[in-house]
């Protein structure tokens, strides 16, 4: 059962953000050890939270857990009545959030930038969709670029993955492969196994992988494994933790390797970003994303 929470609760978890001075101070600094944490935005989503506001309460949990760099997952910054899950999968929601996308001013992104930079943030990351046309995709590139962002992540088939890499050539964006981790895989099209994700990254100079330790412990893999052996292609790593039924669980409850992968990007000095993914059922997600960022800190120290 979703954990809701209403709109006074909303605005009180937002108050904080609302109030921030537009000239606030340097890129808050959320390098531990050396390495450059952040927050994937998605855990947002999904847990009762209105779609009004959310961006200050996003703004607000980074803020109070000194995080400066996140993943900005798309639906955050699009219209609300895309968020019902039951509309949105309707072909004609689908054609109306794509015309959408394709009409709205790039400003709407750029502001969105503004509001996070001023608050010390980063939009590093834009977790996008590839869109169904060649010019949805270029917009889904044009958006990343008001929006700041210096890579994309898609979770995308192998099939989209060859569609998507003359264009990643072509736009000078990373773009990181997230894939569906699983050892057991029905599905040939989806990037599952070590050999998918090998295969789709050599399909572009500019692609990396955007990896899920969580969902790949939940898949059967030896989440430290595939990370040491992938250590020069991974752009980001999201920190989540699971049981091996896939179960979600706080950081420190499930089977997922959390402080093993930390200790080996430490010790290795990879250039590979590690972001929050904590999406366990939850009555407050900022409570959630502060806890997990102090368990890596310990993990770390």
């Amino acid at each position: 059962m979703k954990a809701m929470i209403s709109r006074r609760e909303l605005g009180r978890l937002a108050l904080g953000a609302l109030a921030l001075p537009a000239t606030a101070a340097n890129k808050i600094d959320s390098v531990v050890h050396g390495l450059q944490f952040g927050l994937q935005s998605y855990i947002f989503t999904g847990i009762g939270l209105p779609q009004e506001g959310i961006l200050d309460v996003v703004i607000n949990c980074m803020v109070e857990s000194r995080l400066g760099e996140c993943d900005l997952y798309a639906p955050l910054v699009e219209p609300a009545q895309f968020w019902d899950r039951s509309r949105a999968a309707t072909p004609q929601a689908r054609e109306e959030l794509a015309q959408w996308r394709m009409s709205v001013s790039l400003d709407h992104f750029r502001a969105v930038r503004k509001r996070f930079e001023d608050a010390g943030i980063q939009i590093y990351g834009l977790s996008g969709f590839p869109g169904a046309t060649e010019e949805e995709l270029s917009r889904t590139f044009d958006i990343a670029e008001a929006l700041g962002a210096r890579l994309i992540t898609l979770g995308v088939t192998l099939s989209a993955a060859r569609r998507v890499a003359p264009l990643a050539g072509k736009r000078g964006l990373t773009v990181a492969l997230q894939g569906r981790p699983d050892m057991h895989p029905t599905n040939p099209d989806v990037i599952s196994t070590p050999e998918n994700f090998d295969a789709a990254v050599a399909l572009s100079g500019s692609y990396r992988i955007g990896f899920d330790i969580g969902d790949a412990t939940g898949g059967g893999y030896d989440a430290l494994r595939f990370v040491e052996a992938h250590l020069e292609r991974l752009a980001l790593i999201y920190l989540k933790d699971r049981r091996k039924d896939r179960l979600s669980v706080p950081w420190g409850e499930g089977d997922t390797p959390i402080k093993e992968v930390l200790h080996l990007i430490r010790d290795r000095k990879a250039a590979i970003r590690c972001y929050i993914d904590c999406d366990h059922k939850t009555s407050n997600r900022p409570a959630d994303v502060k806890r997990s960022f102090e368990y890596a800190k310990a993990a770390l120290s």
